[in-house]
Order: C-alpha cells, then sequence, then structure tokens
C-alpha cells in the first residue's frame, strides 16, 4: 500500500508530506471528515514515510520505499511503531487487568477476530474494522496507550498511536486520554481519525492539529471503481452519485442491486399515495423490507427514497434536471413532481432523515418503515 492507494486528498498528502520533509510532524493531529474518505489510510502512510529507512523524495513530495524492514512491516501493520486503537468488545470473565494486556483479556474468538480485522485493514485502506458488540474505545485501550508511552522505544524511529473513530471513547476514555495529550512525548504522534468530531471533547480538538478531509468528488469514486473493481462506466457513475462522496459506501453498493432497491422503496411510496386500499397493499411491501433483516440494507433504501426525492425537491424548486441524481429515473420523477408540485418535498427529505436516524437507533424497522409512510401520506395528500 502507498500513497497512491488513498484516492483523492492531494491537498492533505501535501500537508502531511511537506512536515515530514521539513521535519515539522506535530505531536497530535485529528483527521476528520465523513467516513470512507481514506482518513485511516492517511494515518498510517503518514507513519510508513516518517519510519521509512530509505525515503523517496522528489521535490516536495515523499514517499516511503516499501522495500526495507520498516515498511514490510508496516505493510502488514505489525511494526513496533504503529499503534492502532479502535472499540473491543467486553473482556473475557476472569481477567486480570493487573496483568494481562488489552488483547490478552479478550476471549480467543474477539482476540481472532481482531487480529484478522487489523490483516485485512492492512490490505485494504478502506476497511472498516467492526467487531461484534465493540462500540465504545473503552478506558483500559487509553490506559494502555499511557503505559506504553512512558517505556522505552522498541526500536528506532517516530512512534504512531492512531485512534480510529475516536468518537468512540467513552467519557471516561475520553478523559484520561486527554491526560496523556496533556504531556506530549518526544518523538511520539498520536493521530485521532473521526467522522464525528462534534462528539469529542473540545479540549482534546485543541490540542491537535486538525486536518479536515473532503469529501470524494463522483469522478474519482467513478474511476476508482472502473479501475480498481472492473465495473462498467455506467455502473460506476450510478454507484458514485449514490455514495456521497463516500469510497466506502460506493463499496458497499457494489454488491447491491441499486436499481432494485430503487424500485422498492419507490413502490413502498407509491402505495402509501394510492388514494384507495393503500393499507394491506403497503402493509405487504413493508413487510417484503422488514424481512431483509439487516440494518445496512434498511438505511440503504432510506437512503436512495432520500436522494429520489431530493432530485423531486430540485426539480422543483429550479425547473431543471441539471442536478438530478437518478437520470435514469427521469420520466418518473417528472410525472411524481408534475402531480405534487404544490407540496413541500423538503419536509418529506426531513421525515426520512428521522427514519435513518431511528434505523441507527435500533428502533423496530416495522415500525419505523409504517410510521414513515403513513407520514408521507398526510404530507402529500
Amino acid at each position: 500500500m502507498g500513497w497512491n492507494d488513498i484516492i483523492g486528498q492531494e491537498r492533505i498528502k501535501r500537508i502531511i508530506q511537506r512536515a515530514i520533509i521539513q521535519n515539522r510532524v506535530a505531536h497530535a493531529y485529528c483527521f476528520s471528515g465523513i467516513e470512507g474518505i481514506g482518513k485511516d489510510g492517511l494515518a498510517i502512510e503518514f507513519a510508513k514515510t516518517v519510519n521509512c529507512e530509505n525515503p523517496i523524495i522528489n521535490d516536495d513530495s515523499i514517499d516511503a520505499c516499501r522495500k526495507c524492514p520498516s515498511c514490510r512491516s508496516f505493510e502488514t501493520l505489525t511494526h513496533q511503531n504503529i499503534q492502532l486503537i479502535f472499540s473491543l468488545p467486553a473482556e473475557k470473565s476472569g481477567a486480570d487487568s493487573k496483568k494481562e494486556t488489552v488483547m490478552t483479556r479478550l476471549s480467543e474468538e474477539d482476540a481472532n477476530l481482531v487480529q484478522e480485522e487489523i490483516k485485512q485493514k492492512s490490505k485494504d485502506y478502506y476497511h472498516r474494522i467492526e467487531i461484534p458488540n465493540a462500540t465504545q474505545i473503552r478506558i483500559a485501550s487509553i490506559r494502555e496507550v499511557k503505559r506504553s508511552l512512558t517505556l522505552s522505544a522498541p526500536t528506532a524511529g517516530r512512534r504512531f498511536v492512531i485512534i480510529i473513530r475516536a468518537e468512540e471513547m467513552t467519557k471516561e476514555s475520553a478523559n484520561a486520554f486527554l491526560k496523556t495529550l496533556e504531556e506530549p512525548h518526544t518523538g511520539i504522534t498520536i493521530i485521532l481519525t473521526t467522522s464525528k468530531k462534534e462528539f469529542i471533547l473540545p479540549t482534546i480538538l485543541s490540542r491537535c492539529q486538525l486536518i479536515e478531509c473532503e469529501p470524494l468528488s463522483e469522478d474519482l469514486i467513478a474511476n476508482s471503481l472502473i479501475e480498481k473493481k472492473n465495473i462498467s462506466p455506467e455502473d460506476a457513475r450510478l454507484i458514485a452519485q449514490f455514495a456521497q462522496g463516500s469510497y466506502s459506501k460506493a463499496l458497499d453498493f457494489l454488491n447491491e442491486d441499486m436499481k432494485s432497491n430503487r424500485e422498492l422503496i419507490v413502490e413502498a411510496l407509491r402505495r402509501s399515495l394510492r388514494t384507495i386500499n393503500y393499507r394491506l397493499d403497503l402493509l405487504e411491501i413493508v413487510e417484503k423490507i422488514v424481512k431483509m433483516n439487516d440494518k445496512n440494507k434498511y438505511e440503504t433504501l432510506l437512503v436512495l427514497l432520500l436522494l429520489w426525492l431530493r432530485d423531486t425537491y430540485s426539480m422543483q424548486k429550479s425547473k431543471s434536471n441539471d442536478y438530478v441524481i437518478n437520470q435514469d429515473n427521469l420520466e418518473v420523477l417528472t410525472r411524481f413532481v408534475n402531480k405534487f408540485q404544490d407540496k413541500e418535498m423538503n419536509l418529506a427529505i426531513d421525515l426520512i432523515e428521522k427514519a435513518i436516524l431511528q434505523i441507527r437507533r435500533n428502533v423496530q424497522p416495522q415500525l419505523i418503515f409504517i410510521n414513515l409512510f403513513v407520514k408521507m401520506r398526510e404530507l402529500f395528500l
């Protein structure tokens, strides 16, 4: 893996590489931006390049050689100068916090899952580390970081601690981490990556150099899908439009039949707006949706409907089709706008955004979808 494996983010790459070349690497950074745009990859590549034994320098750019022993260790994320911190499941019963590390206090099954996730991350910077029942970065992980930073460096170079999805730190662990930031250590850099920096303590952010990473353009996402995933330009463009600037979201959509999913959720909207005998038909299609039994698919459907209605809102307000995402569905969109041209499409969009939040909060899906379409009916009819 190298800088070129991180899609776009050229401005951020220049900032990082300039800091390395000028020997002005800060002790703490926060890489912020939406999910799936390469923040973790930037942090890992930063660490690898700083520790490379034979870096390739060209004017104002610097790249790791990817051949020296240090680079080879970074390629598998096993280098002693990199420590990844992320949410872990609960410890096994009977674990001794004074004698064991965070990893050895996990069950064998959970420890193996963690190692597999790290392995996947080393092969794909856009892989999202996810472990069942792991939603918080607990204080035990932060305490282990603090202990390790007081020890002598195990090897030459600069040590990096990368806290992935830092917003998942508990209040207790965030306060403990703040104390670590207040006492900078020579030769150590801490990088937080987050898509929700508003959930991180302001006192933590104030001690970090904030690097804002931009959403990716549709062209960058589409071209990457064509090049890396060997899909047709037509499908790549469609997925890129739905991805909303996130390459990871685009990868999620690769495994979905986007057009069929869109047709399913728009059909649910149609049924909710029938003037007679709508209840049974609506319940039938909601039942079909709920049987998917997958939170991610529920959210995907809602996002597809959200984008579809945003198109209607855009057409309604601008009297133009120039900004329509669902270009292949233009005829259906036009009919919908003409029929409901005096309705407030933006209120329907608000309803969907609330439904998405409810999905994330684990509200019963059947209740969410029925409630959503009943309110849509009240809004449009």
